[in-house]
């Protein structure tokens, strides 16, 4: 039984994806976009609401976009030389006044941003309101929003193209083309089904912890290497096989 689904592709000058695992000057970004930053770049097109003012103390609540979303099924295909962008630090200073407590009211901030992403999205309906369902493929597939969607933060604008609905087929394959949460006990990093292997791999988050919103965190893979047991939840779309999580 084929499923429908939405695809578009997803790119930028740069973004940045914030690790909140750091305790130096450097902030460090996520190699792709995860899961619950795309659901915000949805929930910005639907015009759901995000983090709101006090959740830095009160984040019992789940924002909008999250509990709205959250029951989608995200695809995600980076469109760069074995999974991995570019990243560079940038350096710059904010000294909009309330930025830091630090004398002048000016803070130093270094990021490391990612350069020219590029992924192809894969979406389809795990268990939405078909109107919420509907609403989201109108907007993506001509170019509409309530807010300005954007990569990570607000100085990396999206730009969202070649957005079309699609069918996808279930199937279960010995390798997978997109993104896939899983072990690498799954690889067999002997054989790859094209060119000579590789493996891309880092811990991003997939869901917002139930008590306190933290990130819940699970290693993701890219590799062309051969599976030695198939993923779960996995279709084709044309000559692609894509892992949906």
């Amino acid at each position: 039984m084929k499923m429908e689904a939405l695809k578009f592709t997803l790119a930028g000058k740069s973004a940045f994806f914030k690790k909140p695992d750091v305790n130096t000057k450097v902030y460090f970004t996520y190699n792709n976009i995860h899961k619950v930053a795309l659901l915000g770049l949805l929930g910005a097109v639907t015009g759901l609401s995000g983090y709101y003012k006090d959740q830095a103390t009160d984040k019992k609540e789940k924002p909008e976009f999250y509990s709205s979303l959250c029951n989608l099924k995200v695809s995600v295909v980076p469109n760069a030389y074995r999974g991995y962008f570019t990243k560079k630090i940038q350096y710059f200073n904010n000294s909009t006044g309330y930025a830091s407590d630090e004398e002048g009211g000016n803070l130093q901030v270094f990021e490391q941003w990612l350069e020219s992403p590029c992924w192809t999205i894969y979406i389809y309906n795990g268990g939405i309101g078909q109107d919420l369902w509907d609403k989201l493929c109108d907007y993506i597939l001509h170019g509409k929003c309530v807010y300005i969607p954007y990569l990570g933060k607000n100085d990396h604008p999206a730009v969202i193209t070649d957005a079309e609905m699609i069918a996808l087929e279930p199937v279960q394959a010995d390798h997978v083309d997109s993104l896939f949460p899983g072990s690498l006990d799954l690889i067999d990093d002997t054989q790859a089904y094209n060119g000579r292997p590789y493996i891309f791999t880092e811990y991003a988050p997939y869901a917002l912890e139930d008590q306190f919103n933290f990130y819940l965190l699970e290693r993701f893979i890219y590799t062309n290497c051969l599976l030695q047991q198939s993923v779960q939840d996995t279709f084709r779309y044309n000559d692609l096989i894509l892992a949906f999580y």
